[in-house]
């Protein structure tokens, strides 16, 4: 479990460090700044320069000490600090290197050109817990270190980028970021996605016991958590087992959508499908996806929608779809009647879009997932990540809904408004069809019983995953939708091989 902190927490979390292993703050400084060296000391040869940029609160302390350290070990070291006088942690570093005759320097804002910045810089001017946008001298200080072509390392977080809230794009660009026990929020925020490339965890010894009661502000999916939901397929088993499942999909023009996700339905594991259809989309079903059945009761008067989907676990709606009036109408129709949760996707959430007392009508629990031109026609504009998380809790509490949200590192929020990323995934995932195979998948997962919400995170990290495996064999430019389902074997493989690794 990798649970991502807000700034408060992270600080709690190492003064209950602090308390319960009867240490000091210097202690824990040291134990922080001691796993930065050792990571030094693996990735760069003795005779390697650095530049260490010094603020004055605790994560310039780090800075100053890490500097000491260095010296210590005979790299050449040259450290820039900001002002003499800072946190009790940095003054205390801050004299520890004067004693020891550490190659401090000022900075100079009027004169930045006339530093000599050698070799590697490590920055540390300020740390998690920056909470205003940079601007001033250190905007121009931070700028002069980006435009520089010296490879940058950044301690904790890039100066600029606090734990857990986007301010602006005035930051340091590093080439690796150095982290203190796990990701920060901001990290998977789409503003800072092409800024924050590399990035590794070091261990300093934080309490565990103590991390685990935190409530956080979000939680990273990865494989391990995936393996834990995961059922194997039983040696008998009847297709019945497996679920019934209802797409209600596809119109003139996008029936490519609905074979798309019957396809990643079958694939997924479900037993059976059925498309609700008319009779032109039942000819194309069949020629398709022989494997799955189609109802054309929508197309007769006067029909029961309430005797049709009685027969199944699952219903998926969207892809394709189209929004006429008789579409709507049969939307309007299936979440009045139906008392299990649903799978609501594209043209689905077009429609919720138009209507949104429609909202109300929607079986708790049932999943939505859109991209995010979908998600601003139902939930509205927003300036920034801090201000889409918020709208998606909301939604997803106020409804009772499971959420996902498409795009680089997915967010997903469960009916109580709690929030997860998703870990699995590439840029190829941006094609046509991508989304329709998702729906495919987590409606394939409902189907065999999986809770909604574990099949809504086990469907987001499979359906990339999948598209993981698939780039490995041709490259991220070449993948198509197909390629994803075609793939979803050897992503079922990969989480078996945790549960049976023999």
């Amino acid at each position: 479990m990798t649970k991502l902190l807000s700034c408060s927490e992270i600080q709690e979390l190492d003064s209950k460090t602090i308390e319960n292993n009867e240490m000091t703050s210097l202690d824990l400084m040291s134990v922080a700044v001691l796993a930065v060296e050792k990571w030094i000391l693996n990735n760069y040869k003795k005779n390697e320069k650095f530049s260490i940029i010094c603020g004055n609160g605790n994560n310039g302390a780090d800075g100053i000490l890490l500097s000491c350290k260095l010296m210590l070990r005979n790299y050449k070291i040259k450290t820039y600090y900001i002002n003499e006088v800072g946190s009790p942690e940095f003054n205390h570093q801050f004299n520890y290197a004067k004693k020891i005759k550490l190659n401090l320097e000022k900075i100079e804002f009027d004169n930045l050109k006339l530093i000599e910045f050698s070799g590697v810089i490590i920055d540390c001017i300020f740390g998690i817990g920056l909470n205003k946008e940079i601007k001033g001298k250190y905007l121009k200080l931070i700028n002069f270190v980006n435009s520089l072509k010296n490879k940058i390392i950044s301690i904790d977080t890039p100066s600029g980028i606090s734990a857990d809230t986007y301010f602006s794009s005035n930051h340091i660009i590093p080439d690796m970021v150095l982290t203190f026990h796990a990701p920060k929020l901001t990290f998977f925020f789409s503003e800072y996605l092409d800024k924050i490339k590399n990035v590794e965890i070091l261990d300093i010894g934080l309490d565990n016991s103590e991390y685990k009661r935190m409530e956080g502000v979000g939680e990273l999916i990865d494989i391990n958590m995936i393996a834990k939901i995961y059922r194997p397929r039983k040696k008998i088993t009847h297709k019945g087992d497996c679920g019934h499942a209802l797409l209600f999909t596809g119109c003139e023009g996008k029936y490519g959508a609905s074979i798309l996700c019957g396809k990643s339905l079958f694939r997924s594991g479900a037993g059976l499908l059925t498309f609700l259809c008319d009779e032109k989309t039942k000819e194309i079903i069949y020629k398709s996806l022989p494997e799955a059945m189609t109802s054309d009761i929508i197309t007769r008067g006067n029909f029961s929608i309430s005797s049709e989907i009685k027969k199944y676990k699952v219903i998926g709606i969207g892809p394709g779809l189209g929004t006429s009036k008789k579409v709507i109408e049969n939307f309007k129709k299936i979440i009045s009647e139906v008392h299990y949760p649903i799978v609501v996707d594209a043209d689905g959430l077009n429609i919720l879009s138009r209507d949104k007392s429609l909202f109300e009508k929607l079986p708790r629990e049932s999943v939505l997932t859109p991209h995010i031109g979908e998600f601003k026609r139902f939930a509205g504009n927003f300036e920034n990540s801090n201000e889409k998380i918020m709208l998606q809790r909301r939604i997803s509490k106020k409804y009772g809904l499971n959420i996902v949200l498409k795009g680089p590192y997915t967010t997903m929020t469960d009916s109580k408004g709690e929030m997860y990323i998703n870990t699995s995934g590439n840029s190829g995932l941006a094609t046509a069809g991508s989304g329709d195979v998702l729906t495919g998948i987590i409606t394939g997962l409902l189907a065999q019983n999986y809770t909604p919400f574990n099949a809504m995170i086990s469907g987001v990290f499979l359906h990339g995953l999948s598209a993981d495996i698939a780039v490995k064999k041709s490259h991220v430019n070449s993948l198509i939708a197909s390629d994803i389902t075609e793939n979803l074997s050897s992503a079922f493989k990969a989480l078996e091989k945790l549960i049976t690794p023999n």
